[in-house]
């Protein structure tokens, strides 16, 4: 497990006077939720939901206001409620337009309690003619891991830092170069950069390419189907 850049953008919002639930987005496997269970580290209670459960999803199915859907939230996850000490993720947001509703109370009506939704295909929302409440939410996009990050993944920190420096000392020019190659190669996406920051062979990272692949289609398929209806 790694730190991300992404850390810094959610410690800025959670610092705001004015904060809005967050929609966290990107695509699936670029580290959301790791990401936000590290950040999650801030906070003295840390609950969260996954909407592809049932249970968890069964939550915003109720005919809840929002006061008892908090209640039912806190009561289920056997946590006691505390002002302004507890985050709420609300994972794969998108399988539950009534969950999207919610974030507009959330806002209004829950204002001590620290919120982030997230979602792989949060696009699959507006085929179905469901948006996100305006002037409700704010957006943050996660990215797989750029290059200066990929760098520390696989202990390459004197390069990731020579990266900072203008104009770029011509010593260290063939070896960034090197390993920009082979971030080209291997790409960003955690999983992998972790399998490959261990063995430091490409020839195991084949198995989790095919899997990555393997889910993506599946997404196309579950909301394409989705959207069809």
């Amino acid at each position: 497990m790694f730190k991300r850049t992404i850390l810094k953008e959610l410690r800025r919002w959670s610092q705001k006077k004015n904060r809005k639930p967050l929609i966290l987005r990107g695509a699936r496997q670029v580290g959301k939720t790791t990401a936000i269970s590290i950040f999650a580290d801030n906070f003295k209670q840390y609950i969260y939901l996954n909407l592809e459960h049932s249970e968890d999803f069964r939550l915003f199915e109720q005919d809840y206001n929002i006061n008892e859907l908090v209640e039912a939230i806190f009561f289920l996850s056997g946590k006691e409620r505390q002002q302004s000490n507890t985050l709420l993720f609300i994972d794969e947001i998108q399988n539950s337009p009534k969950a999207v509703a919610m974030l507009r109370y959330f806002y209004e009506d829950v204002k001590d309690l620290y919120v982030i939704a997230a979602g792989s295909l949060l696009e699959s929302l507006l085929n179905r003619h469901i948006s996100f409440p305006v002037g409700r939410v704010e957006y943050l996009r996660m990215h797989p891991l750029s290059f200066e990050e990929f760098l520390q993944a696989i202990g390459e920190t004197q390069a990731a830092q020579m990266l900072e420096r203008i104009p770029l000392p011509a010593f260290a020019h063939d070896k960034l170069l090197k390993l920009f190659h082979r971030y080209t190669l291997i790409g960003g996406m955690p999983e992998i950069v972790e399998l490959y920051a261990e063995s430091q062979d490409i020839i195991q990272l084949k198995p989790v390419y095919e899997s990555l692949i393997t889910a993506y289609m599946d997404d196309v398929e579950k909301y394409s189907s989705t959207d069809s209806q």
